[in-house]
């Protein structure tokens, strides 16, 4: 949970912001701030946050929409491994986003996420759910994803540790037991199901987080089956699997008026029995820091590691720089250089790594 304001008319002083609903109003004119007084308006720093992207347009006295459009151009040097050879990729991908969003005003409310990206066959659905909100707790039922992981980052390209992010039906609770901590349940259908076994499973998902004063938020989450997450995993235990695996998550986070540090590590709790060693237990960590030099313009800067992820770097360093020259369009580059090490040769030695360099650039248009 971040703690920010929903983009919507009913903002009460103490009323809860859960995690599967919490976000920014990230362009001028949806009547937010950034992640900091004085952070450029449209800069998102988690999944949730992309989510609620888009200036808000009213159709009717009860139903407001928002579009995002983003298009990535990334070019991917790869040097060195087992064969030692040079090899350069490139590749572009376009994406649209749209959202209603019924009955703001009232205590019952409605949200639909719909998103494209070039190269898929049809829309998907991201999220559908209807929620129920008092003061102090919020109930919300539908496809939503589930509070494992926070996710933080302020480049193009998100963290290793996004392998855990996970989009469920279910039902979640959210409840404020204070002016400063937010508690967060949520019981939801399973994708991935014990070998044998044809019926759905029921997993949960539970997170925590708390502001503690003078800028400074901490927070931890917990997930039963880390199988249920979307991608990141072999497929050998996306869908069946001899034992459930559960998965944990933790953050710590400062931000200041020019200033957003986080710290941020998630991971399995167990090694998946289907699975080599090399890649049993799969966890990921990222450091960042941001600096917003004015309301149009932050850099940053970001260092991260996984432990058992197939073909991601084992290290990873970058800097990225935004730039909002006008109130609907944004620009963001990147550059990130990691080793992905390479398969171990029969001897026994040490295995080979390589070099990856990466150069990215991305337009949002929020129209």
């Amino acid at each position: 949970m971040s703690g920010a304001a929903k983009p919507a008319s009913k903002s009460l002083p103490g009323r809860i912001t859960p995690v599967w609903l919490t976000a920014l109003a990230l362009s001028p004119g949806a009547g937010a701030a950034g992640p900091a007084e004085g952070s450029p308006s449209a800069a998102y720093t988690t999944p949730a946050e992309r989510r609620e992207a888009g200036t808000s347009h009213r159709l009717t006295d009860w139903l407001t929409a928002s579009a995002l459009l983003e298009s990535e151009r990334q070019r991917q040097w790869t040097r060195g491994g087992s064969d030692e050879e040079r090899s350069t990729e490139e590749g572009q991908t376009t994406t649209a986003q749209w959202a209603l969003l019924a009955f703001a005003d009232g205590p019952v409310q409605a949200e639909w996420v719909l998103e494209y990206e070039t190269g898929t066959d049809k829309p998907t659905l991201d999220e559908a759910v209807v929620s129920l909100a008092d003061d102090d707790w919020e109930i919300a039922v539908g496809r939503q994803y589930t509070p494992l992981g926070q996710y933080l980052s302020h480049f193009p390209t998100g963290p290793m540790l996004e392998f855990g992010e996970t989009r469920v039906e279910g039902v979640a609770l959210g409840l404020a037991l204070s002016d400063r901590l937010e508690l967060t349940l949520m019981r939801h259908a399973g994708r991935a199901r014990p070998a044998g076994d044809s019926r759905w499973s029921l997993d949960w998902a539970a997170g925590l987080e708390a502001e503690v004063g003078r800028g400074w938020s901490v927070g931890t989450s917990y997930q039963s089956d880390l199988a249920d997450a979307l991608d990141g995993l072999p497929d050998e235990v996306r869908h069946r699997y001899r034992r459930r695996v559960s998965a944990a998550a933790a953050f710590v986070r400062w931000r200041s008026q020019r200033v957003d540090a986080s710290a941020e590590w998630l991971g399995a709790l167990r090694p998946f029995a289907e699975l080599a060693p090399a890649l049993d237990r799969p966890s990921a960590w990222n450091l960042e820091f941001a600096h917003f030099v004015d309301p149009r313009f932050f850099w940053a800067a970001r260092l991260e590691g996984s432990h058992d992820l197939a073909d991601v770097p084992r290290r990873r360093w970058g800097v990225s720089a935004s730039w909002l020259p006008t109130r609907w369009l944004g620009i963001s580059v990147e550059f990130l250089q990691g080793r992905i090490r390479g398969e171990a040769p029969d001897d026994g030695e040490t295995a080979p790594e390589a070099r990856v360099r990466q150069f990215g650039i991305r337009l949002s248009l929020t129209p």
